[in-house]
């Protein structure tokens, strides 16, 4: 039998074989391919870190966003899209005023990034705290509820008609149908550039603030400075003292350790002022003491209004290093201000003191 038939049918097969392979491959990784860009597609809407979009065409704009009357707590109306989001960069939170647990700390973390923005905050970037609640939630308590966390310029807390409300809600993607299971991270937009993206409220503070001004272009192109570009990069360091990352994420909103009453009291010497027992309970469960009607419970409400402990469902470890962390810290304000007295009486003026003969 001639060997050349054997040969050709060897190429074919060859070539054959060649083909299938190569139109597997180009399959598989046409498939990660489209997996890739679709995951990247999926970032945009619900970023936990905001990676922004920068859409050659915006896809969220007047088209989307409802123009739907809302008044603010100082009872000014606007439209929703018209006056509050065409062009600007804005930051969205949900609320509701008598929220007892998650409102109260992500609006005192929402009023510490807005003191690091600064005067940019009204001029440059626009908060819009949206209740949940706008059948109780009028002007007036909304109002209360901003002089507690000594809102300011540039920062509304607004309701409206329920189903108005509704309508926003929905838009903005925060569907739920139980008040308390809210969604309670911070939405970031520009709608000059159609960026949108979503950021949770408990990260870093001025990692918060560096990512609303990258939501404006002319900020990207400011060379930054050392603070800044280290502020991208800011993680707390949860073992450095224990209970000290607990404190920044979810008390130094609301509270100081020797420097005077904030949106609640001060907590120097806290564990010394309190009961133990009563302080540790009152910790993991500030909500159970008001229902009960505890004296100091009620007091403190009473002397704090709309600043309400929320319970942060901590565990007895959890209190415990809190208050390690608390009482050290006290002691060290203690030491440094004790420090700053010597020093100060140091270098006061004090008798004069005769010549020498």
């Amino acid at each position: 039998m001639s060997t050349e038939p054997l040969s050709s049918r060897k190429l074919t097969w060859l070539f054959l074989a060649i083909i299938a392979i190569a139109t597997l491959l180009g399959a598989v990784l046409g498939t990660v391919a489209l997996r890739r860009s679709h995951a990247k597609a999926l970032l945009v809407p619900i970023a936990a870190d905001l990676v922004t979009s920068r859409p050659e065409k915006k896809v969220w704009d007047e088209r989307y966003f409802p123009n739907l009357p809302v008044v603010a707590h100082d009872g000014t109306e606007f439209k929703f899209y018209d006056d509050l989001i065409r062009n600007k960069i804005v930051v969205v939170n949900f609320i509701y005023t008598s929220c007892s647990n998650i409102c109260p700390l992500v609006t005192a973390r929402l009023a510490q990034v807005k003191d690091l923005l600064g005067d940019r905050v009204g001029k440059d970037v626009f908060f819009l705290s949206i209740t949940i609640d706008p059948v109780i939630d009028g002007p007036e308590l909304l109002r209360k509820y901003a002089d507690t966390y000594k809102a300011g310029p540039g920062w509304l807390f607004l309701t409206g008609k329920p189903e108005d409300i509704q309508v926003i809600r929905t838009k903005l993607g925060e569907r739920s149908k139980v008040k308390t299971e809210h969604r309670s991270e911070l939405m970031l937009g520009n709608d000059a550039t159609g960026e949108w993206g979503r950021e949770s409220a408990f990260a870093d503070v001025e990692v918060i603030a560096e990512t609303i001004r990258r939501m404006d272009p002319a900020w990207r192109e400011i060379v930054r400075d050392a603070k800044s570009a280290e502020a991208q990069d800011v993680s707390f360091a949860i073992g450095d003292k224990t209970g000290q990352g607990l404190y920044a994420k979810a008390c130094s909103g609301c509270h100081s350790i020797g420097f005077g009453d904030v949106v609640g009291p001060d907590l120097m010497d806290v564990s010394r002022r309190r009961d133990p027992t009563w302080l540790k309970r009152f910790l993991m469960e500030p909500d159970a003491m008001r229902g009960e009607r505890d004296p100091l419970a009620v007091e403190l409400d009473e002397k704090y209004p709309g600043a309400r402990m929320p319970n942060l469902g901590l565990s007895p470890t959890d209190v415990d290093d809190l208050l390690v962390y608390l009482e050290k810290a006290s002691r060290q304000i203690e030491a440094e201000k004790r420090d700053l007295e010597t020093a100060t009486q140091a270098f006061a003026p004090g008798e004069p003191q005769a010549a020498p003969h």
